[in-house]
């Protein structure tokens, strides 16, 4: 059996990229582990910007799929004291109905699903993958695969070293998640983060609320409801519950090989500050199959041909997402105490916060200094925290956005970004 395009999971990063890469009349096989009818159910819902739909071509959800609009985003201070508010133009999704919805529009598109399969083992000849072997010894040949699997990589990890894309993602980056659902949804419009909660967060949204922490040592569930007890005040239904991981973190710098690309949670598509990953997912999952298509109408799928990916995303969302991870590292590096007095006398502003999610560079005038030199003057020291914070932020974006034109240049720039992300901590 041979396809132009075999893709590792068929969640909606893999569905995406399948839509675009099939419409150009290549041969698309999606590979997913669950039964179809499960494909996309998770506890919660899935938080989605506006744009996102019309950014990949798909119509907007509707009916039960869309479960609520959002229009605010609170980040609440450790303490739940005070918090920053921005506008947040969102909408929650029933993540079992969105993916079920794509995958009909996959079938319409001609594309091959083969449910109920995992991956054993790329196979790799002469230095590029040509295919895949599944758990039942099946062998599959394509041009190119696809890692759209999630945070595990299946693909990833059985990758060559001289691809340079990492295998394993750091364990220090990776928050262990839990969630409940709310009995009954909210009517509401707003969703809300708690920065620094036991290394970590807490989120809540008009249907579910979780907690997060890069601390694997601790009771989630129990720190959770500990929390919700003291400040939040809200019912859960530990019935419906389930356990995760997330990455917070920058995207993985090379997503390509010969004859390999990585996407969405697979490459670390993830908000740092939202802990978010659809809408940076589904994008990059069109991008990947406009270059992926140049590629094949080439007959091209060399990691040079590829290159072009890792040029466009980092260059944007890339660029955004490591100005977003460098803020959130120098905000939460700062006592719970601190983070409150920064929040409550407006040394962190509503319009910071706002940046630091749709990673636009703050441009902060000379009086707004003075003025946040007069309102953090007892705390000295958060002042210059932050301001070291900014000036680290602009300087990685700036960093990503000359991401090298090619492989060739790509060790020299990738130490110079360990290097930045080793000087801030």
């Amino acid at each position: 059996m041979s396809f132009d395009v075999i893709i590792i999971g068929g969640g909606p990063t893999g569905v995406t990229a399948a839509i675009q890469i099939a419409k150009a009349g290549n041969k698309v096989l999606i590979v997913e582990k669950e039964e179809e009818k499960a494909i996309g159910y998770r506890v919660g819902g899935g938080v989605v910007k506006l744009h996102t739909f019309s950014g990949v071509g798909f119509p907007r959800p509707t009916g039960d799929e869309l479960i609520a609009y959002l229009d605010t985003f609170n980040i609440y201070s450790p303490t739940a004291k005070t918090k920053k508010v921005v506008n947040h133009g969102a909408m929650i999704v029933d993540r079992l109905l969105m993916n079920q919805r794509l995958l009909g529009y996959a079938r319409e598109a001609g594309i091959s699903i083969k449910t109920e399969t995992e991956l054993k083992s790329l196979n790799i000849v002469d230095g590029k993958v040509t295919g895949i072997t599944t758990t039942t010894d099946e062998s599959i040949e394509a041009k190119i695969v696809i890692d759209a699997s999630g945070l595990n990589g299946v693909g990833r990890k059985h990758l060559p070293d001289s691809f340079k894309i990492e295998k394993e993602i750091d364990s220090k980056y990776i928050a262990k998640a839990y969630v409940e659902l709310l009995p009954t949804p909210k009517e509401s419009t707003e969703i809300s983060s708690y920065l620094a909660v036991c290394n970590g967060y807490v989120w809540h949204t008009p249907t579910e609320i979780g907690f997060g922490s890069f601390d694997h040592s601790l009771n989630l569930k129990e720190k959770l409801h500990e929390f919700i007890a003291e400040h939040i005040h809200v019912k859960t239904d530990s019935a419906y519950s389930s356990y995760g991981n997330i990455a917070v973190r920058q995207n993985i710098s090379n997503m390509v090989g010969n004859g390999f690309l990585a996407v969405g949670d697979a490459a670390c598509m993830v908000s740092p500050i939202e802990g978010a990953g659809l809408t940076t997912s589904m994008i990059g999952a069109k991008l990947a199959g406009e270059v992926i298509n140049e590629c094949l109408a080439k007959n091209d799928l060399s990691q040079n041909a590829l290159w072009s990916f890792n040029v466009k995303y980092n260059t944007t969302h890339g660029a955004q997402m490591a100005y977003m991870d460098m803020l959130r590292r120098g905000l939460i590096g700062l006592p719970p105490d601190d983070i409150d007095f920064a929040f409550k006398q407006d040394v962190v502003t509503d319009k910071d916060v706002l940046d630091s999610i749709t990673g636009d560079i703050a441009n902060v005038s000379a009086f707004d200094k003075a003025s946040r030199v007069f309102r953090g003057i007892r705390k000295p020291h958060i002042l210059l925290r932050l301001e070291a914070c900014m000036n680290k932020s602009k300087e990685i974006k700036n960093h990503y956005l000359h991401f090298p034109t090619s492989a060739n240049g790509f060790d020299e720039w990738l130490n110079r970004t360990n290097q930045l992300n080793n000087s801030f901590s």
